[in-house]
């Protein structure tokens, strides 16, 4: 089977220019990534034990999502594929991992070691087969719905923030597929760009899922 490799940003509606930033709104969007990293990491001071190393990694991983993002969109150097898509897997990864090895009782120890197991064999797959964003985005998806259900067995949900996130995704989601190159909102040289809504709701949303499920985290982790 022979792959098509398209241009980089090429899906995502807007015009691809010829000067230091390829999808200008695309890429400076693609930011609100890192913006909700840093408040993650103002947030993740107040926590302690194991949900303060998860919301320093997550903080972490959601700031680079964006750098990745920007890269992917803005000067599109070398390796900006790769960087784009691992960092934003690896984000799912930890919350997904998380979520299940404390649902399933296992230590905070197994549970870094299959989120970077999980992690590497994203990246092995990658290296190898570029064009699987899309598979592995939807095992990762897989993987974080998994361990949202226990969640709501444990009960403790933070309703607000929960419900905050399951809105903004589905607004998210909605503008991602209008807003590809050929959809219904897709124009290519207007300063409203769809996919620029999806990187800022989208980073929106896996900001609020976190706080909604803050609680059960801390008190699955206080009864191991």
């Amino acid at each position: 089977m022979i792959e098509i490799i398209v241009a980089l940003g090429e899906t995502d509606c807007e015009l691809i220019n010829d000067g230091g930033l390829a999808q200008p709104v695309n890429a400076i969007s693609s930011l609100a990534f890192s913006a909700i990293g840093v408040a993650l990491l103002v947030w993740a001071a107040a926590a302690a034990g194991w949900e303060r190393r998860f919301r320093y990694v997550t903080a972490g991983l959601f700031i680079v999502t964006g750098f990745g993002s920007f890269l992917y969109h803005g000067p599109q150097w070398v390796g900006s594929l790769f960087a784009h898509d691992i960092t934003f897997l690896a984000v799912l990864a930890v919350v997904a991992g998380t979520h299940l090895t404390l649902a399933l009782g296992r230590s905070e120890r197994t549970a870094w070691t299959a989120i970077g197991t999980l992690i590497a064999i994203y990246a092995v797959t990658l290296l190898v087969w570029p064009t699987a964003t899309n598979v592995l985005t939807a095992s990762a998806v897989v993987l974080l719905i998994a361990g949202d259900i226990p969640l709501h067995r444990y009960g403790g949900l933070d309703a607000r923030w929960y419900t905050a996130a399951l809105v903004l995704i589905v607004l998210a989601v909605v503008f991602l597929g209008l807003g590809r190159s050929g959809a219904p909102l897709c124009d290519p040289e207007s300063v409203f760009q769809p996919h620029g809504l999806w990187h800022i709701l989208s980073a929106a949303a896996l900001g609020a899922y976190l706080l909604g499920t803050a609680p059960v985290r801390i008190r699955l982790e206080a009864n191991q």
